[in-house]
């Protein structure tokens, strides 16, 4: 299957979520509840179910970690040079920041949800480790750049909130549970199958559903484009030259690079939107570059044929 039709289904749900949102259900609480469900139940579901079961040594690569983490810190270091962008206050340097690194959880699981466990596991082990780096560096930009700075205590709140994260918890009971060769009674681990087959659906869903058509203000689009290149273009490419140095191949190297070519996660919007941040240049930025990751996503993935 080419790299295009690949993405092609996933990219429908977005479409198929973002046309429901505007002429069918456009309650904004039963979305918010849509992604609740999707984010504290059913995607932890099939985390923990995919790493319980894995095979680790097959999944685990100690070079597929270290190349998904540089791509990230890589992210992380060039999307930093916003601040010095002219016309660019601090508020929304510290917003759009995050945009440069952090990842669309339910788009990466999505592209390797076929793959079969080994990949999903694999997958699970880098946003597990992951989510709680991309998080802490976000809030702490966040934090600094509002009124009081960092000792106002919202980070503090925020951190919390990170080391309860479902996904860390999920993928870490279930790494748990793998080495201590737990296993689930079959009824159990039947009617955890049928919730996890939900995630991935109803997840695309919710993401295209929160998606935002407007555009950017004209003083932020060279922000906004200077830091999709950043997300879309370059770490993708950093994350294809470390595991061309550290020999990661095949099925790993499709998860890393899956991994580091999805947009920007939805939930910038809301870390910013909670922190005082520029959560509508937020919102705008996540939804124009899941945009043009319709064209990029698949040129990233072609290279792992």
């Amino acid at each position: 299957m080419s790299a295009g039709a690949l993405v092609l289904p996933e990219f429908a749900l977005l479409l198929i979520g973002l046309l429901l949102r505007r002429f069918a259900w456009r309650s904004p609480g039963f979305w918010v509840d849509l992604e609740r469900l999707v984010y504290f139940v059913l995607f932890p579901v099939l985390l923990f179910r995919t790493t319980l079961s894995a095979d680790l040594a097959a999944a685990g690569s100690g070079g597929a970690l270290l190349a998904g983490l540089g791509a990230t810190g890589a992210g992380a270091l060039l999307g930093a040079l916003v601040r010095w962008l002219p016309g660019i206050d601090r508020r929304t340097a510290a917003s759009g920041w995050q945009t440069a690194f952090r990842f669309n959880t339910f788009i990466a699981l999505a592209l390797v949800d076929d793959l079969g466990v080994a990949a999903l596991a694999l997958m699970g082990v880098l946003l597990g480790v992951s989510v709680p780096l991309v998080n802490v560096l976000a809030v702490t930009a966040l934090a600094r750049s509002a009124p009081g700075g960092a000792g106002s205590g919202r980070g503090r709140e925020v951190l919390r909130a990170v080391v309860r994260n479902p996904l860390i918890i999920a993928t870490v009971t279930g790494l748990v549970g793998n080495l201590l060769g737990l296993a689930l009674p079959t009824p159990v681990d039947a009617t955890l199958a049928r919730l996890a087959a939900a995630a991935v659906p109803l997840g695309l869903l919710a993401v295209g559903a929160a998606l935002r058509l407007g555009g950017l203000p004209r003083g932020q689009r060279l922000m906004a484009g200077y830091l999709a290149a950043v997300k879309l273009l370059a770490v993708p490419a950093v994350a294809l030259g470390l595991c061309a140095l550290l020999g990661v191949d095949g099925v790993q190297r499709f998860v890393v690079l899956a991994f580091a070519a999805v947009p920007p996660a939805t939930a910038s919007y809301v870390l910013a939107a909670r922190m005082d941040g520029n959560g509508p240049f937020v919102a705008a930025q996540v939804s124009a570059a899941t945009t043009a990751a319709l064209l990029t996503l698949p040129l990233w993935l072609a290279l792992t044929a």
